[in-house]
């Protein structure tokens, strides 16, 4: 006799493993949730999503659901993947997000909640203890342009913040072994998020940024809504500066993207940011940020701030870097801090 619970399993598995081409985003995501629902391990979910082929696009909304649902990290990442394999098919039929999203709020309402957000980014680095934490940046290449990644190296890196300084970055170590050069001797694809930096620009009055209203959704289990907006070039802040075997290159670039702002505390807990107006003779193409923050304790009080990244980068020979990092062990800093990065 199978118990309820094993068949429910098996079922899950079966509509997963069964993905055919032209198979729809609902279906994908309606096999996801069920395969939550049976309790599969998020590697066995990831693996069966893996196998999947659409004939529709899957889109940022159904991800952020699903992984508010339980869709665990390796599962959201598999899923990311889908979305961009799916990037040029057709829009979804019907909504894959299974979420009953609130009415969309008056112009009068998104007013009053962007400007709330931006009270309060305006005042985000006064609000945020001094701390360290670490970094790591796993960092990936892909030769062909078809989003399939390559690791290159992971980047273990000290992260140091301190009220009216600039975030300090010291690299620690290099593949699991201790290194003593800098962060830029390394080579390849750098990032530094400067992620106090990009969130106060956004509400500069310079910035002359236009927002939009999109949607509602679900992240990390939170109502959240979601405005686009555009930066243009002479307004921006975004800068990119690239050096390569032909020399020095740098660029002040517009940039257009999306914010997501908590529902219940009014902050935004996540930043899109896309590079546009490159210039035609730049190294890059096209480039890409996805910035979270979550709330993280710190010395017994709870903070806003980074928990992960993924950085993209398209060259002229559609050769694509890709970053992800995340921030953990966050601690306070003061004289008294002991720091070590030694793993157990």
């Amino acid at each position: 006799m199978v118990r309820p619970r094993l068949t429910a399993a098996l079922l899950a598995i079966a509509s997963l493993a069964a993905a055919q081409p032209g198979e729809s985003a609902a279906a994908l995501a309606a096999a996801v949730r069920s395969a939550i629902g049976a309790r599969r391990a998020d590697k066995d979910i990831a693996k069966l999503v893996r196998k999947a082929k659409l004939a529709e696009s899957l889109d940022d909304t159904t991800i952020e659901v699903l992984e508010s649902q339980g869709a665990g990290p390796r599962a959201v990442e598999e899923l990311e993947r889908q979305r961009d394999l799916s990037r040029a098919l057709p829009p979804p039929a019907a909504s894959a997000a299974s979420f009953e999203a609130p009415p969309a709020p008056s112009a009068e309402e998104r007013s009053q909640i962007l400007n709330q957000a931006g009270r309060i980014a305006m005042n985000y680095t006064r609000s945020l203890p001094d701390f360290l934490c670490t970094e790591t940046v796993r960092r990936y290449v892909d030769t062909k342009g078809k989003d399939s990644w390559d690791p290159t190296d992971i980047l273990t890196i000290r992260l140091a913040y301190s009220a009216g300084q600039a975030e300090d970055y010291k690299l620690i170590a290099v593949n699991g072994r201790k290194t003593f050069r800098t962060y830029e001797e390394v080579g390849g694809a750098l990032t530094k998020g400067e992620f106090a930096s990009i969130l106060h620009h956004l509400f500069t009055a310079s910035a002359r940024t236009r927002f939009h209203w999109e949607h509602w959704t679900l992240l990390r289990k939170r109502p959240t809504y979601v405005f686009s907006y555009q930066i243009e070039p002479e307004n921006s802040a975004y800068r990119m500066d690239i050096q390569n075997r032909d020399g020095r290159y740098s660029a002040t670039l517009g940039q257009h993207g999306l914010i997501y702002v908590d529902h219940d505390s009014g902050q935004v807990v996540r930043i899109v940011v896309r590079g546009d107006h490159f210039p035609p003779d730049f190294p890059v193409q096209r480039s890409s940020s996805v910035l979270d923050y979550d709330f993280i304790d710190v010395g017994g009080r709870q903070f806003l701030l980074p928990l992960r990244a993924d950085v993209r980068m398209v060259i002229p020979t559609k050769m694509q870097t890709r970053n992800l990092v995340e921030f953990e062990d966050y601690r306070k800093f003061s004289t008294e801090t002991t720091i070590t990065f030694d793993k157990q």
